[in-house]
């Protein structure tokens, strides 16, 4: 009897959701774990922050619209206050809209993406982001 290899996912580092939906995080968390990261989840926009002043994460999906603080709050809050602890932020949202793809594009997001998601659709997305595509 011959046991087939199993594939393991590739070791990505640390990742951070944050989205003030359970569901949503949930999803994120499970999708990002089976893509290789080890993967730490906040609420809200403020929580994500001080996560990112004692953390260095890899990846960050964050929402575009939460409490506390927005998504494109965050994201200027973190380049400011700790500019290499969110080395990669992608944006998750239902919002399709061209304006605001521009801001968090030029505020330094890597992409930005539209609710519902696939896992399948984030593999393609961080596959790219870290250049294994």
């Amino acid at each position: 009897m011959t046991d087939s290899p199993i594939e393991a996912p590739v070791a990505r580092g640390l990742a951070l959701v944050i989205d003030d939906d359970e569901v949503t995080r949930m999803f994120l968390f499970r999708s990002l774990t089976t893509l290789g990261f080890t993967v730490k989840s906040a609420a809200d926009g403020m929580a994500a922050l001080e996560m990112c002043l004692d953390n260095s994460f890899e990846l960050v999906i964050c929402d575009m619209r939460m409490p506390k603080l927005s998504g494109i709050s965050f994201l200027k809050n973190v380049r400011m206050r700790s500019p290499n602890s969110a080395k990669r932020i992608v944006f998750l949202t239902s919002i399709d809209d061209s304006l605001i793809r521009r801001e968090t594009l030029e505020a330094g997001a890597l992409d930005y993406l539209l609710k519902p998601i696939s896992t399948a659709k984030l593999k393609v997305v961080v596959d790219k982001i870290f250049g294994e595509h």
